[in-house]
């Protein structure tokens, strides 16, 4: 009866049409293979053979793909399903494998179906075979036709970039198939919700894209926060026995926007990390709740050694600590244990057992951080926060730390080492002052001793330090400081302590100093740094600035009391240097306003400069008074401050980076303006300026080149100005660059010139083809004698060495007639008109 149950099972198995081959794990070899099998591979008795020698073509070993040694690790009779491009045959097979146990051996059952004209068919029809929808291809075609036709019906767009939870953790405890079934059900929920011209398509394992038309980021969330609770509601009735849920991040594309289609996703996806980031702190203390932290076994943890001396090598003396990243176990110092009450020298969830001692201040900042690390964002960590110990004490700590990856680029381990703030005195090896550690450290203490009821600190830094380093060497220098830090300690009371911080600063605590006492201790200072001074036969010349904070009138912890000190600081060198600042309140709300602005004008130009437009000030013939051209000058009206003028957000665009974005935009606009009055007045002249930072920190040249061969304008017709200092202190590498636009046929104005600190006779050193006499020297003109030969002095010099000079600031009759029969060639000023809109410029100038 055996025999023939076994002959009409082989029997069966033979009528299929697919590929059932059972593999003995032991000797590899092949058991048993069906008749469609046998004739695919063209093989007619594989049993007794080894497996990849009869399926595969060019291993002489177990496949690397090979799923037996998974299932073995998985243990009892499972099964999982995976895709195989056959290296002998060249076809895609879908694999159903599983394991089974008879007669005391395991065998390794493989049953494959052919799935390659499918995958054609659906790769051609742009789909994704598991959830039906768009596949990436096609998905992002379809989204750059979308962002086309928005553009063009001047529509907003929200992008939606979704990324499932934990959709690994499901995978590794469900198994594959459990992991599909919940990337189908999430497109399941998804799709219904999508309204007329919305789109969606799957980007990778665990990503969407959502496409929603005409919404901003705000209804794009609502909506989307819908579609996450009905996830929740409705996943038991379809079957979803787990936590389902994704995080997400939404980006807005503008009419005006110029931005493609993978920065929008990346736009997204930046957004999306931060929601992801914090549902796993969120779900790191929900565990912590449920399970609590345990003590593991030392001789079970594992870690690679291979790397352990590079992650070490980057920390400093103190507790050890090193991480499995892949379980969230660490493992630390014995004396560390002892000190903090750990469980045990091996901590699981170790990011949620700190979470309950940190400092509740300094909790969120922690968590971050180490999130940042475990999701591989960042490779290094070096922060500062407080921690309870076993007497209860709030111990300063610095974490210092570095990730290293596995084969596969996923983060394996993070190891390094923790500094007890408060064990030693650190001594600054240069001047032989406590350092800025040691400052930090005390100012902590003394904020927590309720023995000191007040103290100020002052944060000094030495003007113009690096010009002797520059005039001398830095050997030099580092005997100033020296001098500097003894000079500072002569005249500090006894309730005053110095401490050498960064670079030329120094730091001062006055225990119980109040706005008087310190003000007359900066006073002190100043005296000593008043006169020239010598050291080793060379002179030397150097104040200092300070910025003053108080305990508790200002602030009443660490973090705060060091910023608006340095605030104060920053103050004090914007009103000229070589003085001191209290902090106050306006100081707080000066420099919060430029760290907004910084951030609102990084939003307005990622949404494709939103806010922003270029306006043109006329510049006339000084002879005929006829149009000569227009001046580009940006302007910004931000949503939260209104119109900011350009004194304001230049200089910010400057120190943020942004200000080469900002310029390519501008000039862009004003080429493409004056290609289109041109067909007017042929002749007519635009000048834009260029940002110093910009044209030192990149090359222009092929983005300016590029604008007038998209508009067709002519180099002729286009002047460049750049201010006379920025032209004069670096004369070298200015002249190199501006050299090039005047050899490509661009012209090139010097501006503001009577501000900087060049002389007359330098004009002929400076490649310019017209100089902009500054504002300056306009006002009172006709009453002031020297105003006036000023100017008939450079337009006398400049026609000798072929320049144009350009009056700036002209706004009265009265100015006009004084200016234009000086020899100058061109007026410019309110006299004429205002900085206008092109729309408003070619109402005025209709005749030009």
């Amino acid at each position: 009866m055996q025999e023939l149950d076994r002959a009409f099972l082989l029997a069966a198995l033979d009528g299929l049409n697919t590929n059932i081959c059972i593999t003995d794990t032991v000797t590899n070899r092949i058991v048993y293979a069906n008749e469609n099998m046998k004739r695919i591979f063209g093989v007619a008795e594989p049993e007794g053979r080894i497996c990849w020698e009869v399926l595969q073509d060019g291993m002489d070993g177990l496949c690397p793909f090979c799923r037996i040694r998974r299932l073995q690790a998985m243990g009892g009779e499972q099964s999982c399903v995976w895709d195989e491009m056959n290296t002998l045959t060249g076809r895609t097979y879908k694999n159903f494998d599983c394991l089974i146990r008879w007669e005391g051996r395991d065998y390794y059952v493989q049953n494959s179906i052919d799935v390659t004209e499918y995958r054609k068919l659906t790769e051609e029809a742009g789909l994704d075979e598991l959830t039906q929808m768009m596949n990436r291809r096609a998905g992002k075609a379809m989204m750059e036709t979308a962002l086309k036709a928005a553009r063009e019906g001047k529509r907003q767009m929200a992008v939606v970039l979704l990324d499932i939870n934990e959709l690994k953790r499901i995978n590794d405890l469900y198994g594959h198939s459990e992991g599909d079934r919940l990337l189908q059900y999430v497109s399941a929920v998804l799709q219904p919700r999508l309204r007329t011209g919305d789109l969606m398509f799957r980007l990778s394992g665990d990503e969407f894209v959502l496409i929603l038309s005409g919404e901003d980021k705000n209804s794009a969330v609502r909506r989307i926060v819908q579609a996450q609770k009905a996830m929740a509601d409705q996943r038991e009735q379809n079957g979803i026995f787990y936590e389902a849920s994704f995080s997400f991040g939404v980006a807005e594309a503008y009419p005006e926007n110029r931005v493609t289609v993978d920065e929008l996703i990346s736009q997204a996806d930046r957004i999306m990390y931060l929601n992801k980031r914090d549902y796993h702190i969120r779900r790191a203390r929900e565990r912590l709740q449920e399970n609590g932290s345990r003590s593991g076994d030392p001789g079970q943890f594992e870690y690679d050694k291979d790397h352990l001396f590079d992650a070490l090598s980057a920390g400093t003396d103190d507790y050890l600590f090193i991480g499995n990243l892949k379980n969230g176990s660490f493992r630390y110092s014995p004396h560390m244990v002892e000190e903090f009450g750990l469980p045990g020298e091996v901590v699981e969830n170790a990011a949620a057992f700190w979470g309950s001692i940190i400092h509740p201040d300094d909790e969120l900042y922690f968590l971050e951080s180490n999130q940042e690390i475990a999701d591989g964002r960042e490779e290094y960590h070096n922060i500062e926060y407080r921690a309870r110990n076993v007497r209860g004490s709030w111990i300063w700590l610095r974490c210092r730390g570095r990730m290293t990856r596995d084969e596969n680029g996923e983060p394996e381990m993070f190891a390094g080492m923790i500094t007890n703030l408060g064990k030693h005195n650190q001594i600054d090896h240069m001047t032989g002052l406590y350092n800025r550690f040691e400052f930090e450290g005390n100012i902590k203490k003394y904020m927590m001793d309720e023995r000191v009821e007040s103290l100020g600190i002052m944060i000094l830094d030495m003007d113009a330090f690096k010009n002797i380093n520059d005039l001398y060497d830095r050997s030099f220098g580092d005997e100033v400081l020296r001098l500097t830090g003894r000079k500072i300690a002569a005249v500090l009371p006894e309730n005053a302590g110095i401490y050498r911080l960064d670079g030329d600063e120094f730091g001062i605590i006055v225990l119980g100093g109040d706005e008087e006492q310190c003000s007359d201790l900066y006073n002190r200072i100043q005296y000593q740094f008043t006169r020239q001074q010598e050291y080793g036969g060379r002179k030397f010349f150097c104040t200092v600035s300070a910025g003053l904070a108080f305990y508790p009138k200002d602030a009443d912890n660490y973090l705060e009391l060091i910023k608006y000190a340095n605030y104060s600081l920053e103050h004090s060198k914007m009103l000229g240097k070589n003085r001191s600042t209290v902090f106050s309140r306006s100081i707080l709300w000066e420099k919060e306003r430029r760290l907004k602005m910084a951030e609102l004008l990084r939003e307005s130009i990622d949404q494709g400069f939103v806010g922003f437009s270029v306006c043109y000030q006329p510049q006339v013939r000084a002879g005929s008074g006829r149009l000569y051209g227009a001046e580009a000058l940006a302007r910004w009206h931000c949503s939260e401050f209104g119109d900011v003028s350009p004194v304001e957000f230049i200089p910010i665009l400057e120190q943020t980076g942004l200000i080469g974005r900002l310029g390519e935009w501008v000039f862009r606009s004003a080429a493409r303006q004056c290609s289109l009055w041109r067909r007017f007045a042929p002749d007519f002249m635009v000048s834009v300026n260029l940002s110093y930072v910009e044209l030192m920190e990149r090359d222009v040249f092929p983005a300016v080149m590029g604008a007038l061969e998209e508009f067709g304008l002519p180099p002729a017709n286009v002047t460049l100005e750049l201010t006379e200092s920025c032209m004069v202190k670096e004369d070298k590498q200015v002249n190199k660059i501006m050299g090039r636009f005047r050899e490509a046929g661009l012209k090139v104005a010097m501006d503001d010139f009577g501000t900087g600190y060049s002389s007359l006779n330098s004009l002929k050193n400076i490649p310019a083809d017209v100089v902009k006499i500054d504002r300056s020297f306009v006002t009172g003109i006709t009453e002031e004698g020297y105003n006036a030969t000023l100017i008939r002095s450079v337009a006398q010099l400049c026609r000798q060495v072929d320049m144009r000079v350009c009056v700036e600031g002209v706004e009265t009759e009265e100015e006009h007639s004084a200016v234009r029969g000086m020899g100058v060639e061109l007026i410019q000023g309110y006299y004429f008109g205002r900085p206008m809109l092109p729309e408003l410029f070619e109402q005025k100038f209709t005749g030009m």
